[in-house]
């Protein structure tokens, strides 16, 4: 089962369950149609209850998940880091290669200003 779903055009996907949908039109009633369907929706629905719930798991493993009521996204304002290093200070280094950065910046624009 690891090879299912196949990797198919998304399109030719669609087209397949149209075709199949028409094709079970036909041979039932309306009362058939209705409970085939609820059927399959059924199914879609145990499929999707079952993935959500996996993703969650695999989130919280991972470390991914985002929860932006939580009290460390409130309090930090960075819903995307698990870590509050981004709140530290620059190191002197930091700064002072960013400063050079500017500078460099500033007298290049100088320069293309006076052209």
């Amino acid at each position: 089962m690891n090879n299912f779903p196949p990797n198919i055009d998304p399109k030719i996907s669609t087209l397949s369950a149209v075709i199949i949908g028409f094709a079970l039109i036909d041979n039932f009633t309306a009362a058939e149609q209705n409970a085939l369907g609820n059927w399959f929706i059924t199914i879609g629905q145990i499929l999707e209850n079952n993935s959500a719930f996996q993703g969650v798991i695999e989130n919280r493993i991972q470390g991914s998940s985002i929860n932006i009521n939580s009290k460390q996204y409130k309090e930090t304002g960075n819903p995307y880091m698990n870590n509050e290093a981004w709140m530290e200070s620059p190191s002197s280094k930091q700064f002072n290669d960013l400063k050079k950065t500017v500078d460099i910046m500033k007298k290049e624009l100088d320069k293309l200003n006076k052209q």
